[in-house]
């Protein structure tokens, strides 16, 4: 008797039908995998890619500390601390996010997305929101402005200044 895998129903037919099943389940896995699909999943595009179509928010975002928070890192030479680059980054440990200044250098600061979402299929579509956030919540926030790092954080003082508008209520 031989062996093998090719053998289910003997001779060459049995290796046909062998190879035929093989062939039917990676077809499987790939369609329950859905490859293809990491298109349909929002991605890091950076604050240039939200500027045309909100450029006053994004002039006014320019102004703010979340604009430079990268840079404050830098000035304690700490922008190579896991621990810290988690919340002066976009996309800290994300699918598409910051990696480092070599390979995503447009994902250094706190950007739109670090609290909006990744915004690819937005930027490409602005009807397609899938994946966004409209109005992030103080908890989105409070995964930074912890308090043990900002014990004196005021979530309704400082959403108003997010987008570099006054505190007296913003534009």
């Amino acid at each position: 008797m031989e062996r093998g895998w090719g053998r289910i129903g003997g001779g060459q037919g049995g290796r046909l039908v062998g190879i035929v099943m093989i062939v039917g389940l990676l077809l499987g896995m790939v369609a329950i995998k859905g490859v293809g699909a990491q298109s349909e999943q929002p991605q890091y595009t950076g604050a240039e890619g939200c500027k045309s179509c909100h450029e006053e928010i994004y002039k006014g975002w320019k102004g703010t500390r979340h604009a430079r928070a990268y840079e404050t890192l830098k000035k304690k030479s700490q922008e190579a601390l896991p621990a810290c680059q988690r919340c002066h980054v976009t996309g800290y440990d994300r699918a598409g996010g910051y990696i480092d200044q070599e390979l995503t250098p447009d994902l250094a600061a706190v950007q739109c997305e670090s609290c909006h979402g990744a915004g690819s299929l937005h930027v490409n579509d602005p009807a397609n929101k899938k994946g966004l956030i409209g109005k992030p919540g103080e908890g989105v926030c409070r995964e930074c402005h912890t308090k043990g790092q900002d014990p004196k954080f005021d979530y309704q003082h400082k959403i108003r200044l997010v987008h570099g508008q006054s505190a007296k209520g913003g534009k």
